[in-house]
């Protein structure tokens, strides 16, 4: 087996096996575009688990960071080598599609400011380092799905954005216990985590809307559909989080299986006959 032979079966492990919205939003795309994203995934999380994983030394984890800055540096310079599991693939991805290596290269250096405290105290702090961890993943993909143009990979960014407060919305708890608070508290004194965390769902529903102006501009070959189900199934998490209140102690929200269906379902019906399904 080559090198990519082996990358490509590990990021989509990977990918399968830590985002399961993500991942089933994904099943439509043609397989050139489906292995590119689960390419930047691969790396993506890795990059994501090095901040978070217990058990490295702080400065051996900074390490790592310059390791992976410096192969991403080289993904397209003949001859480099890296044994990073998920490099192979992705300089397959970046060779086939106009992705910016400087998105990808401030994803990881996004994920690095989590080894010290990232300073969330305002609705600004928090969209800044969004657009860093999250709001990259949303512009590396736009190329791929068929939009390379300046307004689609700002539309794309803000797409990532919402996933990001949506995941911190979900993960307050879950965060609080690693010691990290994603909540913008300073910007509204004396207001509950409820309230701020129905702010943020409010921008990122306006975000995830903007899914719709994106679905329009990339090919109707899964790639429509699968823009449509990512804002939709996230958007779901966010209704979920709704039923419980904004209530961080009621248990991590989800999508389950079925509902996940009849919204995919949906986002095909939109992207095949045009008819409005999405909200």
């Amino acid at each position: 087996m080559t090198s990519l032979d082996r990358s490509r079966p590990w990021c989509a492990a990977v990918m399968r096996a830590h985002a399961k919205s993500f991942y089933f939003s994904t099943r439509l795309l043609p397989a050139v575009k489906r292995r590119a994203v689960e390419a930047l995934y691969g790396l993506f999380r890795t990059a994501d688990d090095l901040a978070d994983e217990p058990g490295m030394p702080l400065r051996e984890r900074y390490a790592e960071f310059e390791r992976m800055l410096e192969a991403v540096a080289n993904l397209r310079a003949p001859g480099y080598t890296c044994d990073a599991p998920w490099f192979a693939a992705v300089r397959d991805a970046v060779e086939r599609f106009p992705i910016a290596l400087d998105d990808v290269r401030r994803l990881i250096e996004g994920c690095r400011s989590d080894l010290e405290d990232p300073g969330i105290a305002t609705v600004e702090d928090l969209y800044r380092y969004s657009a860093a961890v999250a709001g990259t993943v949303g512009r590396c993909s736009m190329p791929i799905l068929g939009a390379a143009d300046a307004d689609s990979l700002d539309r794309g960014e803000r797409l990532g954005i919402a996933m990001q407060y949506t995941n911190v919305i979900r993960d307050v708890a879950e965060d609080r216990a690693l010691g990290r608070n994603y909540l913008p508290q300073q910007e509204f004194p004396g207001a509950s985590d409820a309230q701020i965390m129905r702010e943020l769902a409010g921008i990122a529903r306006e975000y995830y809307r903007e899914a719709r102006v994106l679905a329009a501009r990339v090919p109707n070959d899964g790639s429509r559909a699968a823009l449509l189900m990512t804002a939709e199934i996230y958007g779901g998490i966010l209704d979920r989080v709704e039923r419980q209140d904004y209530d961080p102690l009621r248990g991590r929200a989800y999508v389950p299986g079925r509902e996940k269906i009849w919204r995919a379902a949906r986002c095909l019906i939109e992207a095949y006959t045009g008819l409005p399904t999405i909200r």
